[in-house]
């Protein structure tokens, strides 16, 4: 007894190292999507470009992660995600060091798109390799911990780059954010017997789970409830994208206050967000609505949207519904990953998630170029009016998704 005590013990050790170890390479790839925007204001005077054009900056990123994506999935299902995810980190964080050594706006266009192809890594590797170390019971809180880190470096973005911006300049924050990303590839190096993949799993609850039923390349292009999970994936992404990216610069015309007091703000939303993952984690584990997880998630961040559009509130009031918008969307990521994980037969986790992820950059390559036109109009407002329309498209479709688990893949719950 406690042998076998000591052994699930050692298990759930091995389970946090590599879910943290993980996680801590997630930070970086959010991390890296929100450290251009809070340097647009300096980077649009220096640069002599327009809000539509570094949004174009933005969305090259968001190319490269979309279009890398569901290859990179592919890849890490036959090969195993380990140097995958290696030189993923390597790609993305030597990107931002060219960046700030090379400030010139057509080569920063190109070097986002070689940035977005590293990034692209993350999610298929990240997934497949928690896929293969933790036990199913305990995926919603792994997924949770790894969002949470995502949000984290959301959160960390515009308070680690705007302090070395204002002491230095905007081309030394991006230098120096690149340069963290390369110790944390040498950090992956020192640890890469232990990305592993869903063949090499060493857990016989995995192991033994359902026989591998390795899908074709093209197969989740037509298999109905990826597809829809993948427009949930759009939609959240063009829900948070604006006002994300686009806070920094809209909450100083909207409620008159500095540009380091938005980055505050957005710092303190994402971590609302971050901890509303934690929160997300647990429901995710103890609830089989998932899709009702995100429509209530989702209807209270409209309200609290809709209320920072409507400018009728005094800022630090219009900040706190901000801040329980993110906390709302945040609850809903743990859920969202866990259903993904309960419709995808086994061996095909790197594809599945490459799939539905790349959701992510195409929301992300479509959604700097409307906010970006939006703050371009005058009308910043707008901004947080339009996000709130695309939250309403992320509860249609996790409606939708939710419908197809309980009917069509009632023998693979989500635990």
């Amino acid at each position: 007894m406690n042998i076998a005590v000591d052994d699930e013990k050692a298990v759930r050790r091995k389970e946090r190292y590599v879910v943290n170890l993980i996680s801590a390479a997630h930070f970086f790839s959010h991390f890296y999507l929100l450290t251009l925007p809070p340097l647009f204001l300096a980077m649009k005077e220096d640069l002599n470009v327009t809000f539509t054009e570094l949004g174009l900056i933005v969305s090259m990123y968001a190319v490269g992660s979309f279009s890398g994506q569901y290859p990179m999935g592919v890849l890490a299902d036959k090969y195993g995600p380990r140097w995958i995810l290696i030189l993923g980190m390597l790609t993305v964080s030597t990107m931002f060091v060219l960046m700030g050594l090379i400030p010139v706006y057509w080569v920063m266009v190109g070097l986002a798109l070689f940035a977005g192809w590293g990034d692209s890594v993350f999610h298929p590797a990240d997934f497949v390799v928690i896929t293969a170390t933790v036990v199913p019971k305990r995926s919603g809180r792994a997924y949770a911990t790894h969002a949470f880190a995502g949000f984290a470096g959301f959160a960390a973005a515009p308070i680690v780059v705007d302090p070395i911006r204002l002491y230095s300049s905007w081309q030394m924050a991006l230098i120096v954010v690149g340069v963290l990303g390369l110790i944390m590839t040498i950090v992956l190096i020192a640890n890469k017997d232990l990305l592993i993949g869903e063949d090499e799993t060493d857990h016989e609850e995995l192991a033994n789970a359902r026989p591998t039923e390795s899908m074709g390349v093209l197969a989740f292009f037509k298999y109905p409830p990826i597809l829809i999970l993948f427009l949930f994936y759009v939609a959240i992404a063009l829900g948070g994208s604006g006002i994300q990216q686009f806070s920094s610069s809209a909450l100083p015309q909207m409620y008159g206050i500095e540009p380091s007091t938005a980055n505050h703000v957005l710092f303190v939303y994402m971590a609302g967000i971050s901890v509303g993952v934690l929160v997300g984690g647990w429901v995710a584990d103890k609830t089989k609505r998932l899709d009702l997880v995100a429509t209530i998630g989702y209807l209270l961040a409209i309200v609290m949207t809709c209320i920072v559009a409507l400018n009728f509130l005094p800022f630090l009031l219009a900040a706190a519904s901000l801040v329980i918008a993110g906390f709302m969307t945040g609850i809903v990521m743990p859920s969202r990953d866990v259903l993904v994980r309960a419709v995808t037969p086994k061996g095909n986790a790197g594809k599945a998630f490459g799939f539905v992820n790349s959701g992510f950059g195409l929301g992300g390559m479509v959604g700097p170029i409307i906010f970006g036109s939006i703050m371009d109009s005058g009308k910043v407002s707008g901004i947080y009016l339009v996000a709130a329309v695309f939250m309403f498209f992320a509860i249609v479709t996790a409606l939708a998704a939710g419908r197809y688990a309980r009917t069509d893949t009632s023998p693979q719950p989500a635990e």
